[in-house]
């Protein structure tokens, strides 16, 4: 197998980039190098990196640079990578001890292979290795679960090839703070034809109070310029599935935003937000969602959207 680089993006996590790395020391194949871009951290990250480079057996390669953000960042580690296949994981977040060994099997048959994501850390940890299943999925399926099950894949649940991402020259925009990732994961996607799918919560998502997703809202609608952008990629490329995503994505997106401001009890945002885009159109479309919690709300809005705001209000924890 041939190797694979990991990419992490460090900002002032020394206080947890400890776990992270020990994912990787404890990863049963070891065929990858470590990229770590310290993005001008104010803490001793640079430090907790260093130790790990002296102490550790991993290949851990340390990049110092000025604060940029985190789509920078990675951009600057894929510029250095010398792994023929790519993945990304960010420094609060941790492997399974058999995530290398099975998103790599066999990965030259593979355009890309991925898995899912948990918030249950110890779950992922503690996941049965025998209980790891693979299979062969279609693009189309591959852009279904990244469009209707979002909350089960991240862009750093993939394995990527380093040539495609070369050819298409695709990087991180390095001006988007919101769904800069997925819109790197769907552009991707589009020049895939063979597929692997690991159906196994093999990457661990930890919830960080300190990420951009997780801070107090403020009026931010990149992510929905990101949205408009993958659509027309994928028109570009005349992907089958852009009318599907064209009828859901952008809508999602929207209803993610509104209960954003609504838990952060930011009404003049929500407001602004009604005012500034069609939430209405959007919310018909969300209202016909598997997800019991968007359906309900979204049919409160067209009621009135001050019952979405207000329930959605009391959700906060």
């Amino acid at each position: 197998m041939n190797l694979i680089s990991i990419i992490i993006p460090c900002y002032n996590c020394a206080s947890i980039i400890d776990e992270t790395i020990l994912s990787l020391e404890n990863q049963k194949k070891k065929n990858f190098e470590v990229i770590c871009v310290n993005d001008g951290s104010t803490d001793n990250t640079l430090d907790v990196l260093n130790n790990w480079k002296q102490n550790s057996a991993l290949n851990i390669t340390i990049i110092n640079k000025e604060n940029g953000g985190v789509s920078k960042a990675r951009n600057v580690g894929i510029s250095i990578a010398k792994g023929e296949y790519l993945l990304f994981l960010d420094s609060d977040d941790i492997y399974n001890k058999h995530f290398i060994e099975k998103i790599s099997c066999n990965a030259e048959q593979f355009d890309v292979s991925f898995c899912r994501l948990s918030r249950n850390l110890e779950a992922v940890t503690d996941y049965d290795s025998s209980k790891i299943k693979d299979k062969i999925i279609s693009p189309e399926d591959a852009m279904r679960k990244l469009l209707y099950e979002m909350g089960n894949y991240g862009f750093y649940c993939y394995l990527y090839k380093k040539e495609i991402i070369d050819r298409f020259n695709l990087r991180f925009d390095e001006n988007t703070r919101h769904f800069e990732d997925r819109e790197f994961n769907w552009k991707y996607l589009c020049h895939c034809q063979n597929v692997n799918w690991l159906d196994a919560p093999l990457y661990g998502y930890r919830i960080n109070a300190t990420s951009v997703t997780q801070r107090p809202a403020t009026w931010h609608t990149d992510g929905l310029d990101a949205i408009k952008r993958v659509e027309s990629y994928l028109e570009k490329y005349n992907i089958p599935f852009v009318a599907e995503v064209k009828s859901y994505l952008f809508a999602r997106a929207i209803w993610g935003i509104a209960k954003a401001y609504s838990q952060s009890h930011r009404k003049d945002l929500f407001c602004r937000l009604k005012k500034e885009y069609d939430l209405k159109t959007a919310m018909k479309r969300t209202a016909k969602d598997n997800n019991k919690l968007v359906k309900l709300a979204s049919w409160l809005y067209l009621i009135h959207p001050m019952l979405f705001y207000s329930a959605i209000a009391l959700t906060r924890k």
